[in-house]
């Protein structure tokens, strides 16, 4: 594809897509490979204003450094603004109990909202092209996603821009090679231990074999999905509108209402999502609308099934209770207690240190809806570290816990009312990491 081509697209894009004006100042994320390059490199053909800015997360060693050398001097040929910042990563995830990956994107974040904050950046840029969508569409649809998840990445959420969301990882390399453009390979896009390049590797080759098109064939699919969500999600406030009654700060919802809804499942999912309730959520509502007095909780609002409604209040005005479920796919409650939940892949080498208030777990242990509850005569655990069970009023007398110190503590339970963690002491030893594990939970109070 002549290199002009590609650029009078890229320039078209821009406007047609309204991600910025001429005059805006933008700040390029550019680690060094060729997508960041190729931008750059549109972007000052383009004739933008535009600065760099680079992590160096120190992950591979010289070659860290080697990128951050390269990308200092691209800024200095356009003789734009450089802006970098270095990280010890993998001090960082320890201390916070996250992946090597959800670490070093919370860095990068971090880096370039401050950094356009301080330097008068109307945009941030990240050079996410079209096979990076498809690729975020497929990990969506294996993990389990509504319409929401089947749309890609967006071409603009808030003041952050994907100016190259339209082309190809080919078109790109080719406009790279056309324009002898030198850039830098990060050999972690070749680890297939990652299900991003898994699906690249592996899955994708596969469908483009089968359908030459087949980027352009997912780029409409997900247009047309993007098209379907705004349509369902007009649907859904015209629906809203109609079955909540709003009292003060709580919303009623009709039981014959729900359960007249057609395709109900969907439709109040998508009425509660906004409140924090997730898929699992609304499938243990619709099979406890006959339970008068249970509860669900997430993390801002708790459903009341009363005899005749669903009462939604938000956590403040709920009503006092020694039980609450906590669902698969919860991030955080802040009632009764506050606990995050976090997953990552387990490889052998994450840091498994613990303290009273963070515990490591098999994620494949687990059974949910858990259960945040009081503790109760005749409770049994197995300490970690410990070889044989014992009671929980003994593991309290032994730590010396004063009867209202007793009252005031927690205890994360399995579906199976197995006890996984007496909340901010000790967790039991059969939910420990093995080498067997693939994924682990790390839950902190």
């Amino acid at each position: 594809m002549p290199a002009n081509t590609l650029l009078q697209r890229f320039v078209e894009h821009q406007r047609q897509a309204a991600l910025l004006q001429p005059a805006d100042k933008v700040l390029l994320a550019v680690s060094g490979g060729v997508d960041s390059v190729v931008m750059a490199h549109l972007f000052a053909k383009a004739g933008y204003t535009f600065g760099i800015a680079h992590c160096n997360f120190h992950l591979r060693g010289d070659d860290s450094n080697s990128d951050e050398d390269f990308v200092r001097a691209l800024a200095k040929q356009y003789q734009v603004p450089f802006h970098c910042a270095e990280f010890d990563t993998t001090a960082f995830a320890k201390e916070h109990k996250l992946s090597i990956e959800e670490a070093a994107r919370k860095q990068r974040y971090d880096f370039f909202y401050r950094t356009a904050s301080e330097n008068g950046y109307s945009f941030i840029a990240t050079a996410h092209h079209l096979n990076d969508a498809i690729e975020t569409f497929f990990i969506n649809l294996i993990r389990g996603t509504g319409l929401a998840g089947l749309h890609g990445i967006r071409a603009k959420n808030g003041n952050v821009i994907r100016p190259l969301l339209p082309f190809t990882r080919q078109e790109i390399a080719e406009y790279a090679s056309d324009n002898k453009l030198p850039f830098h390979e990060d050999y972690t896009n070749n680890d297939t231990l990652f299900l991003r390049n898994k699906i690249r590797h592996n899955l994708l080759p596969v469908l483009k074999d089968i359908s030459p098109q087949f980027e352009r064939t997912m780029a409409q699919n997900m247009v047309n999905l993007a098209d379907a969500e705004q349509i369902l999600h007009q649907a859904i406030a015209e629906k809203q509108r109609q079955l909540f009654h709003y009292s003060n700060d709580e919303i009623k919802i009709s039981k014959n209402d729900i359960r007249q809804l057609v395709s109900a499942h969907t439709s109040l999912f998508e009425m509660l999502r906004p409140f924090g309730f997730n898929a699992t959520a609304v499938n243990n509502l619709l099979s406890s609308l006959d339970s008068a007095g249970k509860q669900l909780h997430s993390a801002t609002h708790t459903i009341l099934i009363d005899r005749n409604d669903i009462i939604l209040r938000p956590l403040e005005s709920s009503p006092d209770s020694n039980e609450y479920q906590i669902v698969e796919g919860t991030v955080c409650i802040k009632v009764p207690i506050s606990l995050t939940f976090s997953h990552s892949e387990f490889d052998g080498c994450h840091s498994l240190v613990t303290d009273s208030d963070t515990v490591i777990v098999d994620t494949a242990k687990l059974k949910y809806p858990l259960l945040l509850r009081k503790w109760r005569t005749g409770d049994r655990f197995r300490p970690f570290g410990m070889k044989g069970a014992r009671k929980v009023s003994d593991f309290f007398k032994d730590n010396h816990l004063s009867l209202f110190e007793k009252n005031e503590k927690w205890l994360l339970c399995n579906a199976d009312g197995k006890i996984i963690w007496i909340v901010g002491m000790r967790m039991d030893d059969s939910f420990a990491v093995t080498e067997s594990t693939k994924e682990i939970t790390t839950i902190k109070n």
